[in-house]
């Protein structure tokens, strides 16, 4: 069974450093999920021989990190699959990353669909994180799905509770089903 584990100082400077070498390859807007056109030149440039960059067998990509061992990128297409968009874009070097909100709504849907245990430690960790920030953006219906269906099946009612104060008033509805008051919007 998996162990949550600490991220140790050369994993962090590796991903760091494939992160840095994945946002020059001519293009502007990098992250694990990307528009189509930023995927195509990533794929080009690691096509055409960027350095430390190379194709797996199975045709993943793969970065060489400086600290001795490999990391394999996993992009994603925003708009096409399980990331239709991302909400917050924060700056990290010549790129951005999604925010811990943003990430957390994708966890939801692994959680839901493969149901780990590192998956819902993840789940876990990126809650109590986002907890420090005490919101949620304004989701849709289906992102709520989700994030319901995950709470509700992994995190009992405390977690329940935690979410609901999360959530924004226009999430009010879905913070009544994490409460379980299905009445909580008529009753207010």
């Amino acid at each position: 069974m998996p162990k949550s584990t600490a991220i140790t100082t050369p994993l962090r400077e590796a991903i760091t450093s494939c992160f840095k070498a994945t946002t020059h390859l001519s293009t502007g807007d990098v992250d694990v999920a990307a528009p189509a056109e930023a995927i195509f030149d990533i794929w080009k440039g690691v096509q055409d021989g960027t350095a430390h960059f190379s194709f797996e067998s199975d045709c993943q990509i793969a970065y060489d990190a400086p600290q001795g061992f490999r990391l394999k990128l996993d992009i994603l297409e925003i708009g096409a699959g399980p990331v239709d968009r991302i909400h917050v874009a924060e700056p990290l070097h010549d790129g951005s990353v999604a925010s811990v909100s943003d990430l957390l709504l994708m966890r939801a849907v692994t959680v839901i669909d493969r149901g780990t245990h590192g998956d819902v430690l993840d789940f876990e960790w990126l809650l109590s994180e986002l907890v420090k920030t005490s919101q949620l953006p304004q989701i849709d219906e289906e992102e709520l799905g989700w994030l319901v269906k995950a709470v509700e099946s992994r995190l009992g009612m405390v977690g329940r509770l935690v979410v609901a104060a999360l959530l924004s008033s226009q999430n009010a509805a879905a913070a009544g089903q994490l409460c379980g008051m299905n009445n909580f919007v008529s009753n207010r």
